[in-house]
């Protein structure tokens, strides 16, 4: 049984390594899926203001703000994101889509699909 543990974490470890892409979690804890790219909101900025994508890669925005806000981006608008929430995109065609906060349209950010 002692020699069962240490090969467990090895194998957790390992898993753990392989991964390509970062988990996404909502502020309840619970796993929305994978994101390419993250975008954290916070002080009225998206952070980074700009990233890059492949074409079918995923961009999740994460509201760290005490306001709420939307994306609005490739005509379509999330939700309001209140702090703690996520919304997330995925980009199927190449192209470099600038964005907005719905609520505060001086917030601005661009998505670069290559």
């Amino acid at each position: 049984m002692k020699a069962i543990i240490p090969i467990l974490a090895i194998l957790s470890l390992l898993l753990v390594a392989c991964g390509q892409t970062a988990p996404v979690e909502e502020k309840s804890g619970e796993t929305l899926g994978t994101a390419d790219q993250v975008v954290t909101i916070n002080s009225f900025k998206f952070s980074p203001a700009e990233v890059t994508v492949r074409t079918g890669q995923t961009v999740v925005w994460k509201n760290q703000d005490s306001a709420s806000h939307t994306i609005a981006i490739d005509g379509t608008e999330s939700p309001e994101l209140f702090n703690g929430d996520t919304w997330s995109h995925t980009f199927d065609t190449a192209g470099t889509f600038d964005y907005l906060c719905g609520i505060h349209p001086s917030m601005k950010g661009t998505v670069v699909v290559e």
